[in-house]
């Protein structure tokens, strides 16, 4: 007789190894999916060069669709059409830089001897600053000597203004003529680039799904655009009523002023703010009189931004404000001015597509303001 068989006891270890094997794969996946998304963001931190103007050209091609679709039906061409948005959004920048000019240059102009007017009336409150520069110099010295005097210090130099301004600048036109070029092919493209997209999607639910997502991403980022864009300028014109009330010298540069740097959260009303103050020092004789400046358009900013614009843009887009602010700081670090310029329509892209996506729904509920 045979003896009987013994598979279960034999099968046990490779059973007990196949269960502790789960945990770990589940671990390395992990760990592979934090490396992966470490990757990507440092890829996306290196290569802003080349996908800024990408990302640029896509956002301003989800606003200005609608009016190639409206110039196509007056039966123009979709090449036609896209050529004279392309061309009339740059003749608009181009003739808004134009008026700004010559305040602009008249300023500039008069900066250094105004800057040196500016330092008289703020020199009692200079003095303590001095004192205390002047101590933190000399301690600096004490600790620094060199009781060496064989040993030679290295000082580095650093590159100058005036090479640090040509590469920006060559860079910002670069990156702003790959933009321009790209969003005409874009526009031009019509919902070509969307057909492409969709035929990706294996199946028809998906396809009907990615269709629902970017019409929806085209409208509320137009809907935000449209929104913030008629608010900065009902903020443009209150600080250039305000600015010409108070005798501040060229009032429609510091509503312009305004209303551009109103785009950029946090950030472009306090260097608003800092401009205004400024020039209020340079224009008036005294602290005392200048002072209203800054208050006046500190006002204006709060009344936009604590009521204006939650009530507007707030209800209409129901965002997470914590959510807005860490988009603000990410995508600031990220990219800098022009990363806080894409901050919101950013997150306005992620939350639809979280709510479209079963698995991302909890991300879309925590951005969501309710």
């Amino acid at each position: 007789m045979l003896p009987p068989a013994r598979s279960e006891p034999e099968s046990l270890p490779g059973i007990v190894q196949a269960v502790a094997a789960v945990p770990r794969l589940r671990n390395g996946s992990r760990a592979l999916i934090g490396l992966f998304w470490l990757a990507a963001l440092g890829a996306v931190y290196f290569a802003r060069a080349l996908l800024m103007p990408i990302v640029l050209a896509v956002l301003f091609a989800l606003l200005l669709a609608p009016l190639v679709t409206l110039l196509k039906k007056w039966r123009i061409h979709e090449s036609i059409a896209a050529g004279v948005v392309v061309v009339m959004m740059v003749g608009g920048v181009g003739a808004g830089l134009y008026f700004l000019t010559n305040p602009a240059l008249d300023w500039l102009e008069r900066s250094p001897r105004a800057l040196r007017e500016v330092e008289v009336k703020l020199l009692k409150l200079q003095r303590p600053v001095e004192e205390v520069r002047e101590a933190t110099e000399r301690l600096e010295a004490m600790t620094t000597s060199n009781n060496n005097p064989g040993v030679r210090s290295v000082v580095l130099k650093e590159p100058g203004l005036g090479s640090v301004l040509f590469t920006g600048t060559q860079y910002f036109l670069i990156g702003a003529a790959s933009t321009v070029v790209l969003l005409y092919f874009l526009l031009a493209s019509g919902d070509g680039f969307l057909r492409k997209v969709v035929r990706l999607m294996p199946t028809l639910r998906d396809k009907i799904r990615a269709i629902g997502v970017a019409r929806q991403i085209q409208q509320d980022i137009g809907r935000y655009f449209l929104t913030l864009s008629t608010i900065n300028a009902g903020l443009g014109v209150a600080t250039a009523a305000a600015m010409y009330l108070l005798d501040m010298p060229n009032p429609a540069l510091w509503g312009v002023m305004a209303g551009l740097l109103n785009f950029i959260p946090y950030l472009g009303p306090t260097l608003c703010l800092l401009a205004l103050s400024l020039a209020a020092l340079i224009n008036f004789d005294s602290v005392a009189e200048a002072w209203v400046i800054p208050a006046s358009f500190l006002v204006i900013t709060v009344i936009e931004g604590q009521f204006i614009q939650p009530m507007f843009a707030g209800r209409m887009l129901s965002l997470n404000p914590v959510a807005v602010f860490i988009s603000f700081l990410f995508w600031g670090w990220l990219w800098g001015i022009a990363g806080m310029l894409i901050a919101v329509p950013m997150l306005i892209l992620i939350k639809v597509v979280c709510s479209h996506v079963e698995h991302w729904e909890p991300i879309g509920t925590f951005l969501d303001r309710s």
